[in-house]
């Protein structure tokens, strides 16, 4: 695992080559502490900070030549069964055991279209001599992030946002649409970023620059939630394929030449994850987080867990206290783009902890996204059930509570209804809107109340993002579609965004085998049915977690990696919530109107849960915190106003 960087065309000498190497230097080390290098060419430079995983000799360092001195190569990830590539590539005299080098060759020799043999996380820029080409390319789930920008007739790239930003010639002004997203969804997806002139590179995509040409980018891999293999019609078959391809993936991510463990929570993805791995190994090293809140505690469920797998099992303590400034600030800056998962800042600690014993560690990741695992697959089918209710009925029901919720003191009655009124209101908008309900803090037409008229943008901005990511010609809302559409959206702009910036933070590689390809592929040729049984997720998942696993462990409800928000962001919190809504120096007077700003002040300070659908004690701290993000972010990137 690795930070690359690097600058193409007639802007790559002199102020590129001292960019690179100031980024190198110190922008990208904590993602690499082990090793740095920077080569230099005409019209190109490459850098690379390294984090050693595979061949911890100079022969894996990097930016890395071809056999040939064609290509060069500066990459961040892991690919696996990169052997198998190997013995396709003959007559090479292999200098290390690196699938860096694996990849340099099978890139020159495949061009583009070599990219779809590559499996598993990883960002690359290769470069080629002979013909002055710039390749960028990112995994098709989007594991791992890849910036970048247009300067001059060439192109500047990253492995996170503010390098880019201290770049010369590259335009800083605030994006519109991506404001909008951000504050939509908490985070702001690809292709955009909250800068004019940076772009992320989409999941499975390339970029290509050649001389004389403006950069072109095109897909070479098809997106996650695609089928690749037939569906098999016996449900004995299906479960024997599955533990196949997860003892298959696991074996391959098990391969380092540092120590590796496993991340185990308690729950059902990290559990199989860790029984597979055991399985490999023998005896596997796990870990789970010790947390004093017993909300937020899965201890026992882990005990259990690595007791019956017999790992070499450590629990490590959540450190007490709340947030601090410096942990704010840091976090803030990590991320690079603003970013609204407060679940980074338990990540974060994790992350810290795990490294004082281990480089790499297996997780759960994705097993929600991919085995359909979370509630609001079935929640979205409430809402566009509700659509084909007549306007007129669904408005007389918000009708009646809003006449009835203020008397409701009780708050057994309370939530639920508030519960159903929203659901009520998300039926009344396009497909889109209602494909994300339940994941939407500040709507695109309230967004149009709050911001200033020239920070605005098109009111169909969720329904054109929505367009782009769902499965053509399916309802968005509907289970499958939704489920699909989670795994080409908020998987990897919300949950992978977050784990790679916090474990990279902490110099830390963290896998996650229910990505691999041959798992995701499989899952997507699985009817939803045996995914999801009622409102029940992960149900074939869960069948295998059963063989594996104590029972106890499996059916249990599931417990989300969250914190008290409020109470853990404390005073440090609350400050920097008066600073970003009530100083003269916050950003967010010049994006949001002045009498916005002071009802958004009013609404963080009341206690409780309202009546209103909008309203929820979980919905107001987390807009609050949005904002909050969003307001140092501005400041620390300093974006254009």
């Amino acid at each position: 695992m690795c930070g690359i960087v690097g600058i193409a065309g007639s802007a790559a000498t002199g102020l590129g080559e001292a960019w690179v190497r100031g980024v190198v230097a110190t922008g990208l080390q904590h993602r690499g502490p082990d090793g740095s290098g920077v080569w230099v060419g005409e019209n190109a430079v490459l850098g690379h900070t390294r984090l050693a995983i595979l061949d911890l000799s100079p022969a894996g360092a990097q930016p890395m030549a071809s056999a040939s001195g064609r290509t060069l190569l500066t990459y961040n990830g892991e690919v696996y069964r990169a052997d198998e590539l190997a013995r396709r590539i003959p007559g090479v005299a292999w200098r290390g055991h690196s699938d860096t080098e694996i990849i340099a060759e099978h890139v020159e020799r495949a061009g583009t279209a070599g990219l779809e043999d590559l499996h598993g996380m990883f960002a690359l820029a290769t470069w080629d001599l002979q013909a002055q080409r710039l390749t960028l390319a990112r995994d098709r789930a989007g594991i791992k992030p890849l910036y970048w920008a247009q300067v001059g007739d060439g192109v500047a790239f990253s492995s996170e946002l503010a390098p880019l930003c201290d770049l010369q010639g590259v335009d800083k002004t605030l994006d519109r649409e991506a404001l909008a997203l951000y504050l939509s969804l908490g985070c702001i997806p690809a292709p955009w970023t909250i800068c004019q002139g940076i772009r992320q590179l989409e999941p499975g995509y390339a970029l290509i620059l050649q001389p004389r040409s403006p950069p072109r980018i095109e897909r070479f891999a098809s997106p996650l939630g695609e089928p690749a293999l037939a569906a098999l019609s016996d449900p004995h078959e299906e479960d024997e394929a599955l533990e196949a391809a997860i003892l298959a993936a696991v074996g391959d991510q098990l391969a380092a030449d540092v120590p590796v463990g496993v991340l185990l929570s308690g729950g059902v993805d990290s559990g199989v994850v860790a029984a597979a791995a055991a399985r490999k190994t023998g005896r596997i090293k796990t870990f789970s987080i010790v947390h004093q809140d017993p909300r937020y505690d899965e201890r026992i469920h882990a005990r259990a867990i690595a007791r019956h797998l017999g790992t070499d099992h450590t629990e490590l303590e959540m450190p007490p206290g709340g947030m601090t400034r410096d942990e704010l600030e840091t976090l803030v800056d990590h991320h690079g783009d603003p970013f609204g998962d407060s679940s980074s800042l338990p990540t974060a600690r994790l992350a810290r902890l795990v490294r004082e014993h281990v480089t790499v560690a297996l997780s759960g990741d994705g097993g929600d996204e991919v085995f359909a695992g979370y509630p609001r697959y079935w929640q979205n089918d409430v809402v566009r059930h509700l659509a084909r209710l007549p306007g007129p009925v669904r408005r007389v029901f918000l009708q009646g509570y809003g006449a009835v919720g203020p008397r409701l003191a009780s708050e057994r009655w309370r939530s639920p209804l508030r519960r159903v009124a929203r659901a009520m209101q998300a039926a009344g908008r396009g497909p889109g809107e209602q494909a994300l309900s339940t994941l939407t803090f500040f709507w695109p037409d309230e967004q149009a109340e709050l911001l200033r008229p020239d920070r605005c943008c098109d009111a169909d901005i969720l329904e054109r993002l929505v367009a782009a990511r769902a499965p053509a010609g399916r309802d968005p809302a509907e289970p499958d579609a939704c489920h699909r559409l989670e795994q080409r959206l908020v998987l990897p702009d919300d949950m992978l965004t977050k784990v790679d910036r916090m474990s990279m933070a902490a110099s830390i590689e963290i896998r996650p085998p229910l990505l691999d390809d041959r798992i995701a592929q499989f899952a997507a040729g699985l009817p939803i049915g045996r995914k999801m049984h009622g409102r029940e997720g992960k149900a074939i998942l869960r069948a295998l977690a059963r063989r594996w696993l104590p029972p106890s462990t499996v059916d249990r409800p599931k417990m989300g990696f969250a914190l008290p928000l409020l109470d853990f962001g404390g005073a440090v919190l609350a400050d920097a919530t008066r600073w970003a809504l009530e100083s003269a120096d916050s950003p967010l007077r010049q994006v949001f109107l002045p009498e916005a700003l002071s009802a958004l002040a009013r609404e963080f300070a009341r206690l409780g849960d309202g009546i209103h659908p909008e309203d929820s004690a979980f919905r107001r701290a987390h807009r609050q915190w949005l904002l909050v993000v969003l307001a140092l972010s501005l400041q620390r990137r300093g974006v254009l106003l």
